[in-house]
C-alpha cells in the first residue's frame, strides 16, 4: 500500500527564505550524530547558504572519543544562492564510546555558477513508505543533458528533529531535456522508523574531466570538476608542481575543483595564478581518501600552477584512482556514465585476480534496488575468491 507523500508548508517556506544576513553557515539543529545500523559513528547536518552568490564549500568535522580526536573534512557539491546543500561524514574509527561533536568549521569560496536545470517533482509521485524510504522523480528541465545527477536531502521525525541525511542509492547516468526519471532514498535502519517526512531536496551533479600528464616515465591521472577549460598541463618535476593554460570565457569567476591520488601528496598545496598566490580549499575526500584542491579563476586566458606533490611518489597509472568500493560497482556492472574491466573492480576491493563472473552484476543490481550494503557484495565476492570462482 502506498502512502502519498505531502510536504508540510513550513518546510516549504523553509527551503525557500533565509535570514537576510548573508551566511555560510551550520545551524546547530542541523547538525548531529549517531551510530548508524553497522556501529559505525556517523555525522551529518546542512550547510545554509543565505548569501546571493553560489558558494563552495569546505566542511570540517572533528570529534572527541575519550582521549581520541577524529577529525575529517569535505568540499561539499556547490550551494546555490539561498539553499541548503545536506552532508553526511562516517568515522568508521568510533564504533563505541560516547562520541562528543565540536563545533563544525565552515570556510568557503564565493563563485558564480548557475543552478541546474534539475527539478524535484514536489506531487503525488513522491512517496514515503511505511519502512522510511522514499521515491520520486526528477525533471531536466533545461536545454542540455545532465550527467552524473546526485539527490540529497535531510530527513525528521515527527516532532520536526532532523535524524539523517540520505543520498539517492545510486547516481542517476544522464537525463536529457525534457525527461524524468524516478529516484529512490533510504534513511540508515537505526533511524528508519522514526522518519516521518524529507526537507531539503537538492539536485548535484558531478560533470569532472578526466585529466592526465607524464611524470617520471609514466602516466599521472587526476580530474577536475569546472566549466573552466584546462589545457596544456605540464609536471614540473624539479619544483613538484603541475601548470596549466586556464581560459574562462563567462566573464565571471568560477570555480575548479582538482581531485588528485591520496598518495601523491602529504596535502600541503599551493595554487598560483599568474604568479600570485592564492588560498585555495584543500579537503580529503570522506569515502576514497583523495585530495580536493579548489579555487576561482577569474573571465579571461590565465596561467596556473599546483604546487606541493610529493617528490617520492610514483604515478600507478590509474585513470580510476577515484573510485571507492561502492562507486566501483555500480561502474563495474554498468550503472555508470563509464564501465571499468573485472581487474579494476577487483583492484579497488583490495583482491588480487582479473575475472569476475557477469552474473555477479545481478547481485549489483539488487545491491542498488534494494539497498543493501555494498560491504555486503564485498563479501561475497571475496567469498567467490576463496572458493576459487573469482579468479
Amino acid at each position: 500500500m502506498r502512502i502519498f507523500y505531502t510536504i508540510p508548508v513550513f518546510v516549504l517556506l523553509g527551503i525557500l527564505f533565509h535570514a537576510a544576513s548573508a551566511e555560510v553557515y551550520i545551524p546547530d539543529n542541523e547538525y548531529a550524530g549517531y551510530f548508524d545500523h553497522d556501529g559505525i559513528y556517523v555525522v551529518y547536518g546542512s550547510v545554509k547558504n543565505t548569501d546571493n552568490q553560489t558558494v563552495l564549500a569546505k566542511v570540517q568535522i572533528t570529534v572527541n572519543n575519550g582521549n581520541a580526536t577524529f577529525s575529517e573534512s569535505r568540499i561539499l557539491p556547490a550551494i546555490y544562492p539561498l539553499k541548503d546543500m545536506p552532508f553526511k561524514f562516517k568515522f568508521p574509527q568510533i564504533t563505541s564510546g560516547k562520541p562528543l561533536l565540536q563545533k563544525p568549521q565552515v570556510s568557503f569560496i564565493l563563485t558564480n555558477s548557475n543552478p541546474l536545470n534539475i527539478e524535484v517533482n514536489y506531487d503525488k509521485t513522491l512517496v514515503k513508505y511505511p519502512d522510511g524510504h522514499l521515491t520520486g522523480f526528477i525533471t531536466n528541465t533545461g536545454n542540455d543533458t545532465v550527467n552524473n545527477i546526485d539527490v540529497y536531502a535531510l530527513v525528521h521525525d515527527k516532532n520536526n528533529n532532523y535524524l539523517d541525511e540520505v543520498e539517492n542509492t545510486w547516481t542517476i547516468p544522464s537525463l536529457s531535456p525534457g525527461n524524468k526519471t524516478e529516484f529512490v532514498m533510504y534513511p540508515d535502519p537505526a533511524v528508519a522508523k522514526q522518519v516521518y517526512y524529507y526537507s531539503c531536496f537538492i539536485p548535484g551533479a558531478d560533470s569532472s574531466v578526466e585529466m592526465s600528464a607524464p611524470w617520471k616515465d609514466k602516466t599521472f591521472y587526476f580530474s577536475v570538476l569546472s566549466i573552466v577549460y584546462f589545457t596544456n598541463q605540464n609536471f614540473d618535476e624539479n619544483n613538484n608542481s603541475i601548470s596549466f593554460d586556464a581560459a574562462n570565457p563567462w566573464q565571471i569567476p568560477y570555480y575548479a575543483n582538482f581531485m588528485f591520488p591520496s598518495r601523491s601528496s602529504a596535502g600541503d598545496f599551493t595554487v598560483s595564478i599568474d604568479g600570485n598566490q592564492i588560498n585555495p580549499l584543500i579537503s580529503k575526500d570522506n569515502d576514497t581518501q583523495n585530495w580536493h584542491v579548489a579555487f576561482n579563476v577569474g573571465y579571461g586566458q590565465h596561467k596556473v600552477t599546483i604546487s606541493g606533490f610529493d617528490p617520492n611518489y610514483v604515478p600507478n597509472t590509474d585513470e580510476y584512482f577515484y573510485l571507492d568500493e561502492k562507486s566501483a560497482l555500480i561502474a563495474w556492472a554498468g550503472f555508470s556514465t563509464f564501465t571499468i574491466s573485472d581487474s579494476k573492480l577487483l583492484d579497488v576491493l583490495g583482491i588480487q585476480g582479473s575475472y569476475v563472473p557477469p552474473w555477479v552484476k545481478n547481485t549489483v543490481s539488487f545491491m542498488i534496488y534494494n539497498n543493501i550494503p555494498s560491504d555486503d557484495v564485498v563479501h561475497e565476492i571475496k567469498y567467490l575468491k576463496q572458493v576459487g570462482v573469482v579468479k
